[in-house]
C-alpha cells in the first residue's frame, strides 16, 4: 500500500461527485423549501423539521456504511449509493403529500452517507495508503465549491423549473455523472481492500490505548456539536442572507 497513489483522474472524479452529492442532497434543499412547503401543504418550519429528522436518521446509518466500506470497498459502496441516491431523489420528486415526502427525504439522507465525505475519504485511504493525506486535502478543497456552485445553480434552475423537476434533474446528475465515477473507482478500492486483509491478518490486532473509550467518546461529542452548528448555519445560509437584505435573491 505504501507505493500506491490515488490516480489524478480518480481524485478529479471524486471531487466532481462530492460537489454533485453535497449540492443535490444537501445544499439545494434550502432554495426549494418555500415551494415544497406550499406544494405539500405544510409550513416551511415543518419542512425544515422533516429535514432535521432525516439528517438524524441518516446519521444512524453511518456505522453500517463504514462497515460495508471496509468489507466490500468504498468504491462499490459509493456506486451503489449513487444509484440509490438517484432513486430516492426521484421518490422525492414524485411524492404526493407530506408523509411520502418526509419518508423519501429520510431515505435520501440515509443513502447520502454512502456517497459523501466519510466514504470518499475511505476510498482515498484504501487506494492511496500512506500517501492519502494530500489527496484528502485536495478533495476537501474541491468539494468546498459545492455550496458556491449549487446555491446559485439551484436558484437559476428553479427560475424555470418546479422543485420536482429540479430534483429529477439532480437525480439524473447522480446517475449519469457520479455512478460512472464510482464504478471506475470500485475497481481500485476492491483490489486494495482484498490486498490489505492479508497485511492486517499478519500484523495482528493492536492493543487499545488506556482510557481509549473515554477519549473517543469525547472526540465524537466534539465532532457532533461542531457538525450540528455548522449544518444549521449552512442549511439556513441562503434564507438568512435573503431576509437580512444582504442579497435580495440568489440568481445568475
Amino acid at each position: 500500500m505504501e507505493g500506491r497513489k490515488l490516480p489524478t483522474w480518480a481524485l478529479a472524479g471524486l471531487g466532481a461527485s462530492q460537489i454533485i452529492g453535497y449540492g443535490t442532497l444537501y445544499y439545494a434543499f434550502s432554495i426549494l423549501v418555500p415551494e415544497i412547503a406550499e406544494d405539500i401543504g405544510k409550513s416551511q418550519q415543518w419542512v425544515f423539521g422533516a429535514f432535521s429528522v432525516a439528517l438524524l436518521v441518516g446519521s444512524l446509518a453511518a456505522p453500517l456504511s463504514g462497515y460495508l466500506a471496509d468489507r466490500i470497498g468504498a468504491g462499490r459502496l459509493m456506486a451503489a449509493g449513487s444509484l440509490l441516491a438517484s432513486a430516492t431523489l426521484v421518490l422525492m420528486a414524485v411524492s404526493t403529500g407530506p408523509i411520502t415526502f418526509a419518508v423519501a427525504l429520510a431515505l435520501t439522507e440515509i443513502v447520502s452517507v454512502a456517497v459523501l465525505y466519510a466514504t470518499a475519504f475511505t476510498a482515498i485511504v484504501q487506494t492511496g495508503g500512506h500517501k492519502a493525506q494530500k489527496s484528502i486535502v485536495h478533495l476537501t478543497l474541491i468539494a468546498g465549491f459545492a455550496s458556491s456552485l449549487f446555491w446559485p445553480l439551484t436558484s437559476w434552475l428553479h427560475g424555470f423549473l418546479s422543485w420536482r423537476e429540479v430534483y429529477l434533474l439532480f437525480a439524473a446528475l447522480n446517475l449519469l455523472v457520479c455512478l460512472p465515477v464510482h464504478l471506475a473507482l470500485a475497481r481500485l478500492t476492491t483490489t486494495a481492500v482484498f490486498a490489505s486483509r492479508g497485511t492486517v491478518a499478519a500484523v495482528g490486532e493492536h492493543r487499545p490505548l488506556a482510557n481509549g473509550t473515554l477519549v473517543f467518546s469525547l472526540m465524537l461529542l466534539g465532532f457532533a456539536i461542531e457538525g450540528y452548528a455548522l449544518s444549521a448555519i449552512l442549511v439556513h445560509m441562503v434564507p438568512l442572507t435573503q431576509r437580512s437584505g444582504l442579497v435580495p435573491q440568489v440568481s445568475w
